[in-house]
């Protein structure tokens, strides 16, 4: 029994040993450093932008009024299309003026084969009292028709020239250049003369473009005509622009600041059309752009970030601008060439030890 008990004794020594072993084995195993991508950092001037939308108002528009009256045959154009002095926009029915030309036309060669007649009368009867064979009665009334047909003919003529011009304004032409706006009159619309709008032209000026930032947006902002800005069509693409009118105060009642931007007038923006606008409020001098997610909050409200030094994450406190897209624009905490890791954050602390991923590696966790 006492044989026994000894070898109990020995064995449970024995598994002790070899349990303390294995932990002591496992303990000792070196810890594997994290794996995570950096940025290298180089500073640089931040330019900030703010977007906002802005409609184009119309320069000086010149209405389209019809001098005939009538009903429209077809509108000759497409709103929006740039037209030149002089090009037809809309034809109205000259049905009821040709007519009226046509009559004066009548009129006109009626009265000239009249005054032939009373012509050749005048003349006979000039003969015939020059001979002594006529009377100075029928002398002075002969003279007298001639005289009534030379101004009736006079008078027919005329009235068929405002008949000509009567029927050449059926075919409604563009006052001057410029871009020309919605038909307000379809086809089969009836129309007045000198009264009914049929459309605008806007003179081709440049287009300016309004817009309305609040003072929260132009806080700190130093707005001058020099301020970039950048204009954006309903089709994405950018036009030329410049700033050239800067209210100097905000409105009581909106709190916001009008501030105007010119266009050319080719830039194929309309007036009333609505675009995109950005432009410019600050600039953060040599400061350093970081993507969001390299950056994190503290308790305390400020802000850190970790840079990669000698293989370990090295928690650095940032002073934080604005953000730009899906970036940071870090002002204070940076030296230029630093590196700064940009995923895994969740699992370091200051001093975690970390090892730089390979380039291409790098780039495929950025992708993911």
């Amino acid at each position: 029994m006492q044989r026994t008990l000894s070898c109990c004794a020995i064995l449970f020594a024995a598994v002790l040993t070899l349990s303390g072993c294995g932990q002591e084995k496992k303990t000792a195993a070196p810890r594997q450093p994290l794996p995570v991508t950096t940025v290298t950092v180089q500073s640089k001037d931040e330019v900030h932008w703010l977007e906002t939308i802005g409609q184009a108002e119309a320069g000086a528009a010149i209405n389209v009024t019809p001098q005939a009256g009538g009903r429209i045959l077809r509108v000759n154009y497409k709103e929006g299309d740039f037209v030149e002095a002089g090009q037809v926009l809309f034809e109205i029915d000259p049905s009821s003026l040709a007519a009226q030309l046509a009559s004066a036309e009548a009129a006109r060669r009626q009265l000239e084969d009249e005054l032939r007649q009373a012509d050749r009368e005048y003349r006979r009867n000039a003969e015939l009292l020059k001979s002594g064979a006529g009377s100075q009665k029928d002398f002075d009334d002969a003279k007298s028709l001639r005289s009534q047909k030379q101004s009736a003919l006079a008078q027919a003529k005329a009235n068929e020239e405002d008949a000509r011009i009567n029927l050449s304004w059926t075919q409604v032409r563009a006052p001057v250049q410029g871009f020309v706006s919605k038909a307000l009159f379809n086809p089969g619309a009836i129309v007045i003369k000198d009264s009914s709008v049929l459309a605008s032209i806007t003179q081709k000026d440049d287009i300016r473009v309004l817009f309305a930032p609040s003072d929260r947006d132009l806080a700190g902002a130093d707005i001058t005509n020099e301020t970039r800005v950048r204009v954006f069509r309903t089709d994405g693409k950018e036009v030329p622009a410049s700033l050239d009118y800067i209210a100097q105060t905000y409105g009581a009642d909106t709190g916001t600041r009008t501030l105007r931007v010119k266009v050319p007038s080719d830039a194929g923006i309309l007036p009333g059309e609505f675009v995109r606008i950005r432009y410019q409020t600050t600039v953060d001098r040599n400061a350093w752009r970081v993507p969001q997610r390299a950056v994190k909050q503290l308790p305390d409200g400020t802000y850190a970030l970790f840079d990669l030094k000698d293989g370990k994450a090295i928690q650095t406190a940032v002073e934080v601008g604005l953000w730009e897209g899906r970036d940071w624009i870090i002002r204070k905490g940076l030296a230029d060439g630093e590196k700064v890791i940009i995923d895994q954050l969740i699992k370091l602390q200051n001093g975690t030890p970390v090892t730089e991923r390979a380039p291409g590696a790098q780039a495929a966790k950025a992708k993911n």
